[in-house]
């Protein structure tokens, strides 16, 4: 398994000159540095959800937002044989993805050319998907859907995964107090194969998976192939710990690594395109959640990396700190920060790529 370095060296190298160029374009129309306010702004805390929606046995989805709440009532009442409250709920999904769906068509001309696509083919296909669900709600009422495969096949694949491209239009408290679960997981994935517990290490690694595909339903370009590359690496995984068949377990190591090294870049350059449209709490929890996957990375890889990776993911967080609480900021600062962040996640990309399995 190697990690591809050219697209994660390229989608840096992009996001230092993006933010680079904003800040010289800024630097006749803003102070050196902003105010904070008179009452700083309350941290969002980290929370591990509790609940799941599994699809086909092997695919999970955490119930982390309001989709996925309704989502997972409409199952359990399904289970339950109560059609009447399984087709509502199935509604109420498929009105959430047409708010969402509208949301995410009204983005700003701030925004980059490759977002505002990204954001308009997610609001076409949540779309398409919000009829899906609508369909399978009277199938439910209608009592064509019988079992939890119906209701699956009438919600296929495709369109579960055009569903969890709502985490693009998802706010800051919605998805930043999930971001260090990927980590969790992968660590109970290799308690549990210690103890030779494979279906239970497969399944932690199932739950990590669903992460991943939802931060990859935020971003493009290299960021987006990296995480959908670190899925297909996950999904390989998944199939020889389930069998028991990974004897060494550094391979699991170099997976975990290249997952947390995806998340890291993925959040650090949609920190860049926040800061570049002035959404600057934003900007700092998506820093934060970088300095994160940065240090997840670093400890798969080793003492040493953990060791030499961990002044900047300080520095990170202390900078991400200031943008999400509204203190003291100078746009030197903030670039600094980024260009070290960048160079770091670039650093650590090759240490992983030159490893051995």
């Amino acid at each position: 398994m190697k990690l591809t370095l050219k697209p994660l060296t390229v989608a840096v190298l992009i996001a230092t000159a993006q933010l680079s160029g904003v800040a010289f374009a800024q630097a006749t129309k803003t102070p050196t540095a902003q105010a904070a306010p008179a009452t700083a702004k309350a941290p969002i805390a980290i929370q591990s959800p509790t609940d799941w929606i599994i699809y086909d046995d092997t695919t999970f989805t955490p119930v982390a937002d309001s989709i996925s709440l309704h989502l997972d009532a409409a199952r359990k009442a399904f289970d339950a044989k109560d059609n009447k409250k399984a087709a509502a709920e199935m509604r109420a999904v498929a009105d959430e993805l047409k708010e969402q769906a509208a949301r995410a068509a009204k983005a700003d001309k701030a925004r980059a050319k490759s977002e505002m696509q990204l954001a308009h083919d997610t609001s076409r296909r949540m779309d398409a998907v919000a009829g899906k669900v609508s369909a399978a709600a009277a199938g439910i009422e209608s009592g064509k859907i019988k079992t939890k495969a119906d209701l699956d096949k009438a919600i296929d694949k495709a369109a579960r995964a055009d569903m969890e491209r709502r985490w693009l239009v998802t706010d800051v408290a919605t998805w930043y107090p999930v971001t260090e679960e990927p980590q969790r997981h992968f660590g109970s994935a290799i308690e549990a194969y210690a103890k030779k517990d494979y279906k239970a290490a497969a399944t932690e690694i199932r739950k990590a998976i669903g992460y991943v595909r939802l931060e990859a339903g935020r971003v493009t370009g290299a960021a987006k192939q990296a995480l959908d590359n670190s899925v297909t690496e996950l999904d390989k995984l998944v199939a020889s710990v389930e069998k028991g068949a990974v004897k060494d377990e550094k391979v699991m190591d170099k997976a975990f690594a290249n997952a947390n090294h995806a998340l890291a870049l993925a959040h650090r350059t949609k920190a860049a395109e926040s800061w570049a449209r002035k959404e600057y709490n934003q900007a700092g929890y998506e820093l934060k959640a970088a300095a994160r996957g940065l240090e997840s990375a670093a400890g798969w890889v080793g003492a040493e990396a953990k060791a030499g990776t961990s002044a900047v993911v300080a520095g990170t967080r202390a900078l991400g700190d200031k943008l999400a609480s509204g203190a003291t900021w100078t746009r030197d600062e903030v670039a600094k920060g980024f260009e070290s962040l960048g160079n770091a996640i670039n650093a650590l990309g090759q240490k992983i790529g030159s490893s051995k399995n």
